[in-house]
């Protein structure tokens, strides 16, 4: 019985280990913006790293990105960023808003499944996987 019980714990213990996920190649879906909930939104806006080539991309909500950026431990920036020039009437306002938030960005923090953009502080962007 005690045999049972250790082992039980143990199957618990590492099944609610969290994985080590990683900033890079990994396609970071859209939590919120400021706070506000955009998680909603279909398709997700999303950001990836690609950290051989130091490039960024994702989908801003309408139109695609990519530009590059700068990683020093736990500071980050963007570079200009490059889309494509699509209209959607419905989606203009996140795209608009995601776009100019990233231009914010000084650090990035993981916290679990997330992935958090701070402009200094505070939390202004926050992914998911």
């Amino acid at each position: 019985m005690k045999t049972l019980t250790l082992l039980t714990v143990l199957i618990m213990l590492f099944a609610c280990q969290t994985q080590n996920i990683s900033l890079f190649d990994t396609e970071w879906k859209l939590k919120t913006i400021n706070g506000k909930d955009y998680s909603s939104y279909n398709p997700p806006a999303t950001l990836t790293f690609t950290q051989e080539e130091s490039r960024v991309s994702g989908h801003a909500g309408c139109n695609r990105f990519f530009g590059g950026y700068e990683l020093a431990n736990d500071n980050v920036s963007f570079g200009q960023l490059g889309a494509t020039k699509m209209f959607c009437e419905d989606k203009m306002e996140l795209e608009d808003n995601y776009l100019k938030t990233l231009e914010q960005v000084k650090r990035y923090r993981m916290k679990g499944n997330s992935l958090q953009l701070l402009d200094g502080t505070t939390v202004i962007l926050e992914f998911t996987n």
